[in-house]
Parts: C-alpha cells; sequence; structure tokens
C-alpha cells in the first residue's frame, strides 16, 4: 500500500439544491451517510489528475472493455479538467471504496442532473426505473477524450498490450488499502482510471448543469449509496 501522490481535494461547499444532493455532498469532507443499521459511510475527495479533452467528447468506460464504446453526444469544454474521487470511509475504519469519480468543469453549483447520453440514446428521468450505464468487468472506470480512445482503438496488438502495461504500472503506484487511481499519458493517450466502487457491475454517468444549462459536473456513481432512498 503506498499513500503518496493522493492529494486531498479542497472542494467549495454550498447550499445543495440540485438532486440527487449525494452527487455533490459526497465532494464535501466529512459528509456521513447511513446506509443500513450497521454500516455508515464517510467521505472525503480526492485529486487524482487532469484529464486531457481535445475535442471535449468523453468517453466513460472499464478501460480493459472499451472496444466499441462510444462518447457521450454533450459537447464538453476542451482543456485538461481535475478529476476527482469521492472516497467512503466504511464505519470510520481503514476501509475505503471509491463512491463517485467526477471530472470537474467548474465551480458553479449544480442547479440540476441529467443522464450522460450516448448517440441514439433518448432523454429519462433519473429517477425512474430504466438506466444507462457502462459495464465493469476489471473493477475499473476511467474518463478519456475521443480523440485518445481513438488512438487506442487503432493501436495493434502489441502497442495496445504497452498502453495497457503503463495504466496498471500507473495504478499500482497510487495503491490504498482497496482503491487505485492512475493518470498517464502514453503514444498521446490520455487515461485516467480508479477503482470502481465494490468491483465489477452496471455504472451510471450524469452531467450536471449550472443555472445557465452549462455542464459542470460529469460524474459517474459506483453505487454505493442508494440515493433513490435519501
Amino acid at each position: 500500500m503506498t499513500t503518496e501522490n493522493i492529494n486531498t481535494a479542497i472542494t467549495k461547499v454550498y447550499p445543495v439544491t440540485a438532486k440527487p444532493g449525494i452527487f455533490e455532498t459526497a465532494y464535501f469532507n466529512g459528509t456521513e451517510v447511513k446506509v443500513n443499521d450497521t454500516v455508515r459511510l464517510t467521505f472525503y475527495s480526492v485529486d487524482i489528475g487532469k484529464v486531457s479533452l481535445e475535442t471535449g467528447k468523453v468517453v466513460a468506460c472499464d478501460p480493459v472493455m472499451s472496444y466499441q464504446q462510444e462518447p457521450f453526444i454533450t459537447q464538453f469544454p476542451s482543456g485538461q479538467f481535475p478529476v476527482q474521487l469521492a472516497i467512503a470511509k466504511v464505519n470510520g475504519n481503514e476501509n475505503e471504496l471509491v463512491g463517485f469519480g467526477r471530472v470537474l468543469f467548474s465551480e458553479e453549483p449544480v442547479a440540476k442532473w441529467e443522464f450522460a447520453l450516448k448517440k441514439g440514446q433518448e432523454p429519462i428521468s433519473i429517477f425512474g426505473k430504466s438506466m444507462y450505464y457502462y459495464p465493469v468487468d476489471s473493477g475499473l472506470g476511467q474518463f478519456m477524450d475521443e480523440s485518445s480512445f481513438t488512438r487506442l482503438e487503432k493501436l495493434d496488438e502489441h502497442e495496445h498490450s504497452q498502453v495497457m502495461d503503463t495504466l496498471f504500472a500507473e495504478l499500482d503506484k497510487h495503491t490504498r488499502i482497496s482503491w487505485q487511481f492512475a493518470s498517464t499519458t502514453y503514444k498521446d493517450i490520455n487515461m485516467v482510471a480508479f477503482t470502481s466502487g465494490f468491483g465489477d457491475g452496471r455504472y451510471s454517468t450524469y452531467i450536471g448543469y449550472d443555472k445557465n444549462g452549462k455542464p459542470c459536473r460529469l460524474l459517474t456513481d459506483f453505487g454505493l449509496v442508494d440515493w433513490l432512498e435519501h
């Protein structure tokens, strides 16, 4: 286990009105959520690096299962933006899990949350029974720009293996008891990856919009909190 290069995020705290509130308050250090009679989560946030967005088209997926994934249709800003994790301490002990991963586009408060959509997907309520998600089979999620994703998909098997070896070496450098992260660029392919909650599953990604309708967050929920019940 290593602890270096893990930086607590300095998160702007403000009165949260957009639901579900946990999408924001999980990034306020010290937020507590009672999951059930025996499990309590206490959150803190960390900065793990910046994602480089050349096109402003973002892909969120399992980095090991990225084949034929697609970017979200929303046009996000171009540039380099912080990727932050909301880490949940379980019952105050050393066991920690990644509850949420997000790209922070601005410090503006979130006015509303919506599903991040891909081509052909219709808008649906985030509070309904249906959901959009990406599958995870390696215990990892990631954010990357469409340009990096396209370069990765065009590599031959040997070069692709080199990129993945680099990613996993970075993950090994940044390992806590029960979670990891990596922020790396190799062969012009920028990847920011992190442990996905309890591991494998299906995880939804949401866009937070500010009062002017501009995207200010892109967040993947790793299912630790049943926020429909909170």
